[in-house]
């Protein structure tokens, strides 16, 4: 082989290192950035929502049941600050038992967001988690 063709190939194989490298750095930065799509909620709408009221057990959950007008803080999707928001049952169903899942409407007086790779929130009361959910 002589030098300028052992020189091409360096060159040409250096141009194909180089593509594939940037094409991977290109696949890695639009994973993680698809990642923190996030998707907003509009202040002040139902948003639906299904919602598992968690029994008591230790520091978590409930004893009693909720009813239409349930209000606790919820977190969406890991977020750091609570928005305290309203439970809407809807009829006929007239209560949620701790342990059960039920689809609720979340009524919202501020916009919210949560990732759209992980559409989910738990509820507080008084700082303690009773209940977790997930947008469809």
């Amino acid at each position: 082989m002589s030098a300028t063709t052992s020189k091409a190939m360096t060159s040409s194989f250096s141009a194909t290192l180089a593509l594939s490298l940037a094409l991977l750095w290109h696949a890695a930065t639009t994973a993680v950035h698809a990642q923190d799509a996030a998707l907003s909620y509009p202040a002040d709408a139902d948003t639906p929502a299904s919602l598992t009221l968690l029994p008591r057990l230790g520091k978590i959950g409930r004893d009693n049941p909720f009813h239409d007008g349930y209000r606790p803080e919820f977190f969406f999707s890991g977020e750091k600050v609570g928005i305290t928001c309203t439970v809407r049952l809807i009829k006929p169903q007239e209560k949620v038992e701790p342990g059960e899942t039920a689809e609720v409407l979340i009524h919202c007086p501020q916009a919210f967001r949560v990732r759209a790779n992980s559409k989910t929130f738990v509820a507080h009361e008084g700082g303690r988690k009773v209940a977790e959910g997930s947008l469809p």
